[in-house]
C-alpha cells in the first residue's frame, strides 16, 4: 500500500471474466476540493438527455445514442437460445451462459467508456453545466394492469413501453450524471441539477406551455413563434432555470391543453 494511506474498505467481487479486489484508501493530507465555479452564458451549457440523440446541448450539439445493447441483442439472443437447448446442467450449456455473461461484461463496459469520454469532453469545454434531476427507477416501471367491469385484463401499451424502457436503460442515463458529477467534483467544475418536471412542454422563450405527446419531436410555440427540435428547447429551457435562480414555471404548469392549431 503506498504510504500516508489508511484502507478503509475492501471488496471482492466476482464478474465474468475472474474476480476483482477493490480498496478504498484514505488519504488526510489531501485538501478538499471546493469549487469557485460561478455559471454565466459563456462558461456554461444545459444538457437534455434522451433516446432519439442521447444528449441534446443548449447551443444544439446532439450526441448519438451509441446503442451498444441494441446493436448486440441478436448475438445474446442466438447465444441464449443455443443454452436453452442444451442439457440443464451440461458442460456446454455453461459454456454458453459465460458467453452470454460475457458479452453483458462488454456492453456495460462499451457505456461506461463513452460515458467517461463525453464527460470528459463537456468538462474540457464548460466550467458549470445543468442536467435534469431523474429519477430513473421510476420512469422504466411497467404500467399497472387494467381491467374491465367483469375482471378481464384490458391493453395497457405496455409492449411499447417495454421498448422504451430498454432504449432508456441502454442509454444508461444514471451512470453517465453520476461520473459527470463525479469528474466535475474532481476538477474543481459544477455540475447543477434542475427539476425536469414541465420542461419539455414550456417553451423557453416566452415560458408559455405548448403540450405535446412523446411522439412529438418538434416544438412549435404559437405564442411567441419559435420553433427548434423538442429537446433543443429543453435544452435552453434548463440553462435558463439555472443561470436565473428567481426564474418560476410555476404560472406555466397548469393542465389545460394550451396546443396551437396553426402548426
Amino acid at each position: 500500500m503506498p504510504s500516508g494511506f489508511e484502507v478503509k474498505t475492501v471488496s471482492i467481487t466476482k464478474k465474468a471474466d475472474g474476480f476483482y479486489i477493490t480498496f478504498s484508501l484514505e488519504d488526510k493530507s489531501v485538501p478538499e476540493i471546493i469549487s469557485d465555479v460561478v455559471p454565466c452564458e459563456e462558461n456554461s451549457t444545459a444538457i437534455d438527455l434522451g433516446c432519439e440523440y442521447f444528449a441534446t446541448l443548449a447551443d444544439g450539439t446532439t450526441v448519438e445514442p451509441p446503442k451498444y445493447f441494441r446493436r448486440s441483442q441478436d448475438k445474446l439472443a442466438k447465444l441464449q437460445q443455443k443454452a436453452s437447448a442444451r442439457k440443464k446442467g451440461s458442460r456446454a450449456r455453461k459454456l454458453l451462459y459465460k458467453k452470454v455473461a460475457k458479452l453483458h461484461q462488454k456492453i456495460a463496459r462499451q457505456r461506461k467508456q463513452f460515458h467517461f469520454d463525453l464527460s470528459k469532453q463537456l468538462l474540457t469545454k464548460y466550467d458549470a453545466v445543468f442536467v435534469e434531476d431523474l429519477t430513473v427507477k421510476n420512469m422504466v416501471r411497467r404500467h399497472k394492469p387494467k381491467q374491465d367491469e367483469n375482471g378481464n385484463y384490458l391493453p395497457n401499451n405496455q409492449s411499447a413501453k417495454s421498448g422504451l424502457n430498454k432504449s432508456i436503460l441502454d442509454c444508461g442515463w444514471s451512470q453517465f450524471l453520476d461520473i459527470l458529477s463525479l469528474l466535475a467534483e474532481r476538477a474543481g467544475l459544477k455540475v447543477i441539477k434542475i427539476n425536469p418536471r414541465g420542461t419539455s412542454q414550456i417553451c423557453f422563450n416566452c415560458l408559455n406551455r405548448v403540450d405535446k405527446e412523446l411522439s412529438e419531436r418538434w416544438h412549435c410555440c404559437y405564442h411567441c413563434g419559435v420553433m427548434m427540435p423538442r429537446d433543443w428547447n429543453s435544452a435552453l429551457l434548463l440553462k435558463k432555470l439555472g443561470l436565473d435562480e428567481t426564474l418560476s414555471l410555476k404560472r406555466s404548469t397548469s393542465r389545460k391543453r394550451s396546443r396551437g392549431r396553426g402548426f
